[in-house]
């Protein structure tokens, strides 16, 4: 049975026939995402919490996320494999008057990943993949009570992206990355459904993700 296991050792294999200890160049990279996830059962937890609350500032409904990317790039000629973690981030925060006493409620949504991949690019454009392996977190911070509920999911995901490199001066090169990210399995909002008491007919839904990343590599060229 094909084992996503594998997928690793199939492209150390294949950049292997590309590459010798002599020609190979090691980039640094680092950058920062932006991304649309597709959320809508997450959302819908949100919505119906919000209705049960009297809230001043009711929580925004998760329409986008962003943060730091970095890794390493291992490069022969047009070929190059990549290791790279990517995390993206957004903090919700609805408020609120109980007993004449103000307090913030807060959502933290993140998803962590670490990736290996194939890129292929040859001066200005350039196109890629990376198998990742991600990380789910959603938590959510009582203001009034103190309380805390966390939940953490983890997942296989595939990433497509194309490139578009500015070469610059002092061996910093800059590369834009529209990207799609594909998760092999769903999120399921229901533990947090659950915590917070409310229903949802939606509770299990892969985070498709349309994004963009402004990257900067750093070394030999």
């Amino acid at each position: 049975m094909y084992s996503t296991k594998a997928i690793p050792i199939l492209l150390l294999a294949f950049f292997g026939c590309f590459s010798s200890p002599v020609d190979a160049q090691i980039n640094l990279k680092s950058g920062y995402n932006f991304s649309i996830p597709s959320t809508d059962g997450l959302n819908e937890v949100i919505r119906s919490w919000n209705q049960k609350q009297n809230y001043t500032s009711s929580f925004r409904e998760l329409k986008w996320l962003h943060g730091f990317e970095a890794g390493i790039r291992f490069r022969t000629g047009v070929h190059a494999l990549e290791l790279t973690y990517q995390g993206a981030y957004k903090l919700l925060k609805a408020e609120g008057t109980a007993n004449n006493e103000a307090f913030t409620d807060k959502i933290k949504i993140a998803v962590h990943s670490g990736a290996i991949g194939y890129q292929v690019a040859n001066g200005l454009l350039g196109a890629g993949v990376d198998l990742q392996y991600q990380f789910y977190k959603d938590k959510f911070e009582a203001g009034l009570t103190n309380a805390v509920f966390k939940d953490v999911q983890k997942m296989t995901a595939l990433k497509t992206y194309l490139m578009f490199t500015l070469q610059g001066g002092q061996g910093i090169d800059m590369a834009i990355q529209p990207y799609f990210i594909l998760p092999f399995n769903e999120f399921d909002s229901q533990p947090l459904a659950d915590y917070l008491q409310v229903d949802t007919s939606q509770d299990k839904e892969k985070w498709i993700r349309f994004g963009l990343t402004v990257l900067f590599y750093n070394g030999e060229k």
